[in-house]
């Protein structure tokens, strides 16, 4: 039998914060993510979001190696890349003016030149996860990267919040047998998203709600109460989360927490579930969404603004009644716009399904249309539009546009699903 070679696979995950930036390789061997920079003794290493023009030989470099030459005052550095790259704000260098746009590429060649050391002469799938704030940015990045080399269909662009739904359904099933809870804290924000599952039918429905903290935390002063004070607080905030619903495990990440003042908390909360710390969270998550990319995922990852249910509506087509789909579970509510149009066979109603990813059976909703005009039987044609309103409110609305030469009324029908 003839052997087949087959194609390796790269796939890479990088985290890239307003101050720093993580990278993880997939490690096919070992089924998991494993860091791309490591110190001599083997421990992951963060690299600064920066970059330096070296004033001896006008050479760009990025990450430690660009802080250290600034700090001895060789090189004058480009701080808060990500932050500019949002405003679109310039900055000057030994009187040259770089766009952000070209800073961020000059950083992000580089960071694609490290993951080349690591073997892979080419990226097969690249996820970036970015802060919340940073996500506007996600369409610029995708455009850098494609000029680097590394194509869109390549690229996935991910939230903190995606990033941890992924890294968690890749863990032990009994870190996940009931709700898990991250705790995100930065130098300006505090949040938290608890992932919870919906195991009523296949797939695995994997969903997310997202709380901020950031008012009560920094607004509140609590930020400036000794350490003490401080995991008092957290201890009792976590404590009020563990009371709405079974929850198996509680991530904490962030650079909020590095002056390692939650430690007190933490150990109180273990009590009962398990309590993992650390910083390389999304970095890894976003190394597993790109293996998933490739290998297809057996999981529906519904985000906070992706809907939860199948709409269909009932119609005859092709001699036989069928259930054409409206909107799919894990659709952006914000982008739903559906429209098509209907002709009424000897009936006044317009049947939909409803099939909810929290539900084991799907509901018929019937939607009457009163005061119908009376014309002759399929002459009365319906424009069906549906929308959302929210993520958890479809509204379904017809609008009686007539039939060539048959009146209509253009009268509206609405309803909620």
């Amino acid at each position: 039998m003839e052997k087949t070679e087959l194609e390796e696979v790269f796939c890479y995950g990088l985290d890239l914060g307003w101050e720093s930036a993580l990278i993880s390789r997939y490690n096919a061997g070992k089924n998991e993510p494993e860091p791309v920079c490591c110190d001599r003794d083997g421990q992951e290493l963060s690299m600064p979001v920066v970059l330096a023009r070296r004033t001896a030989d006008g050479e760009w470099l990025y990450g430690k190696e660009a802080a250290r030459v600034v700090a001895r005052g060789e090189a004058l550095g480009a701080y808060g890349l990500l932050r500019r790259l949002l405003s679109g704000e310039e900055l000057s260098l030994r009187g040259e003016t770089y766009r952000a746009e070209f800073l961020m590429e000059e950083y992000l060649r580089r960071i694609l030149a490290l993951m080349g050391q690591q073997g892979g002469s080419a990226v097969t799938m690249l996820a970036v996860t970015l802060p919340e704030g940073a996500l506007a940015a996600g369409g610029v990045l995708t455009d850098i990267l494609a000029r680097l080399g590394v194509g869109r269909e390549r690229v996935l662009l991910l939230s903190h919040t995606e990033c941890f739904m992924r890294y968690i359904v890749n863990m032990r099933q009994e870190l996940w047998k009931n709700d898990t809870i991250l705790f995100e804290c930065g130098d300006e924000y505090f949040y938290y998203d608890r992932v919870y599952f919906s195991r009523k039918r296949e797939p695995l429905s994997v969903m997310s709600k997202h709380g901020d903290l950031t008012e009560e935390y920094f607004g509140g002063g609590i930020c400036r109460e000794e350490a003490e004070r401080r995991a008092y607080w957290f201890y009792n905030m976590v404590q009020q989360q563990l009371a709405n619903q079974p929850v198996t495990s509680v991530f904490v990440t962030g650079s909020g927490f590095l002056d390692g003042w939650v430690m007190g908390a933490l150990q109180k909360l273990c009590d009962g579930r398990r309590v993992f710390y650390g910083q390389n969270l999304f970095a890894r998550g976003a190394c597993y969404a790109a293996h998933m990319h490739i290998e297809g995922q057996d999981c529906l990852f519904l985000g906070e603004n992706m809907t939860r249910e199948d709409i269909m509506v009932k119609a005859y087509h092709d001699a036989k009644e069928q259930y054409f789909l409206l909107s799919e579970a894990g659709s952006d509510y914000r982008t739903v716009k559906r429209s098509l149009r209907l002709v009424l066979d000897d009936t006044s109603e317009v049947e939909f399904l409803v099939d909810h990813v929290m539900r084991r059976e799907p509901l018929h909703e019937v939607m009457i249309l009163d005061h119908l005009m009376q014309r002759e039987n399929k002459t009365v044609r319906l424009e069906l539009r549906l929308f959302y309103v929210d993520r958890d409110t479809p509204v379904v609305q017809l609008r009686d546009i007539g039939f060539g030469r048959a009146g209509t009324t253009h009268r509206i029908w609405e309803q909620i699903l």
